[in-house]
This record gives structure tokens, sequence and C-alpha cells, in this order.
């Protein structure tokens, strides 16, 4: 359930790109000093949006350089911020969350070995976000077959998480619909591999009357377009309503937002389907 805040590349300009790079090199230096080497493996994109997005309001933006352990010895660039340090939090939740869902669905030693890649509980997954993880747990074991219920559920997750930073409080809509939006075009992006694997995804509890129809994987990404297409215009007319200040990062937020989530959506709905037989 992350990466899906990516920007598109091709519509930023060099120094918008330069910028994103120092952001994106200034979370992964925080997360390695402050839960280690291997906390960098996975940072994400939606860490680096989450950063950009808190600093808003912070004004000037500082830089500093850092060491680069690929290629070596190499010096980068980086941002220094409170944005920064909210990312770096963002980053270390969503690896928990990512190593969770890999516990459940991962079998013999994989799932033995899932418990020892985090064992540090983040601030954010204790006082945020245990409640909502663990009531789309319990609906993901009651086999919930509406879609709309799960992402509400992690949509009213990021809204708390939005309001329980000042500069994000105004923008806790936008952040509830984005959360939404997430959940719901990870489970499309999952059909096929969910399918295999017998993992659960609502699409595949709320569609499983059709399982018999040649593509059905395209016929449940095209019944499901409408909401996917609406939530990322619904997040768009939410953006417009922030009148965010003359800020360096603006761009890449508006990137990400008129550019990238649109092109995410296209790829998830004219995804390939594939002939795939349920894993016994």
């Amino acid at each position: 359930m992350i990466g899906y805040l990516k920007p598109d590349l091709d519509e930023l300009k060099v120094k918008e790109l330069k910028l994103y790079n120092s952001y994106y090199c200034g979370i992964c230096t925080s997360i390695s000093k402050k839960y280690g080497p291997f906390s960098r493996l996975l940072l994400s994109y939606d860490a680096v949006f989450f950063s950009i997005l808190s600093d808003v309001k912070n004004g000037k933006i500082e830089f500093g350089n850092s060491r680069c352990p690929l290629p070596p010895f190499q010096k980068k660039r980086i941002v220094k911020s409170e944005g920064v340090s909210f990312g770096t939090e963002i980053s270390k939740f969503f690896s928990e969350l990512k190593i969770e869902d890999f516990k459940r669905d991962s079998r013999g030693i994989k799932h033995f070995l899932s418990f020892f890649l985090l064992n540090l509980k983040s601030k954010i997954f204790k006082e945020i976000g245990s409640p909502y993880i663990k009531e789309l747990y319990f609906y993901e074991l009651t086999r919930e077959p509406n879609p709309e219920k799960m992402a509400e559920i992690f949509g009213n997750f990021s809204r708390s998480l939005s309001q329980s930073i000042e500069n994000l409080k105004n923008a806790s809509t936008m952040i509830y619909l984005i959360g939404k939006w997430v959940y719901l075009a990870d489970a499309l992006d999952d059909l096929e591999k969910d399918f295999k694997g017998g993992n659960y995804n609502p699409f595949l509890e709320k569609y499983k009357d059709i399982f018999e129809i040649t593509g059905f994987f395209d016929k449940i990404r095209e019944r499901e377009r409408t909401s996917l297409v609406f939530l990322v215009s619904r997040i768009q007319e939410e953006y417009m309503k922030l009148n965010l200040e003359n800020f360096a990062g603006k761009p890449l937020i508006e990137n990400v937002i008129f550019y990238g989530l649109p092109k995410v959506n296209k790829k998830i709905i004219e995804k390939k389907d594939e002939k795939i037989e349920r894993s016994i």
C-alpha cells in the first residue's frame, strides 16, 4: 500500500527534479540515522510527498550535504527540515505496514523471517495508526466485500495523521481522500497477485461471482474506473482550496496531484489482464 504518490518525472523541470531528489535523499539520510541503514530499503514516494506538503508553511528550505552509500563516498545535497523529520516517520510507518502485510500473506520461512525485519514500532504506528490498522485487519479476516468501507478506514487514518501535524491540518480533507484513493488503487493493482496467492482483496470478494468470465480482472477494473477517477478529481478540487503560499516545493506537490495520480490511475485501469489460476 505504498509508492503510489509518484511524481511524473516527464513534467518536472530540472530544478524541480533536483529539489525532489534533495527531499528524497534527506529522508533517506534521516531514516538511516534514526532507524538503521536497512530502513532505507523501504523509503517510498509517499513519504517524500508528505514531507514536501508539510513543509509548505515553513518558509525557506535549508540544505546540507550527506554521503550516499550508492555510489559510495559521493556527497548528495539534502533538505533539512521539519518536513523531512515527518517524512522519516511516515517512511518508517509504511515500512511497518508493508512488513505486516508480508507476514499475513507469506508462509513458511518467509513468514518466520519477516518477524525480524522490523522490531521497533514508530510513534505513528503506536499512537495514531494502531486502532485503524486493527480495524482493517479485522475486516480482512472476515473477508469484507465492500472496498469503499475498507478505503474509508484508511482515509480516516490518513485524516487523523494529518490533524496531528500543525502544517497539515488545513489539508486534512485532501489527505483523507488521498488515503481512500491509495487503498483502492493498491487493491486494484494487486488483483492478480492476491487471486493467485489466495490473499484477501475487497474487489475479489465483491466480484467473486464473475471469476468464471474470461478477462474478469479487466472487467473489475473497468467497473471501478469511475471511483478512481472521481477520487482524483476530488483530491484536485481540495488542493485548489488550500491557496498555498509561494513555496519552492509547490510545483512538486502539484505535479503529483495533477500529473502523477492520473498517470497511476491510467496504468492500473489499463493493466493487461493475465490468465492466472488460484493456488491451492
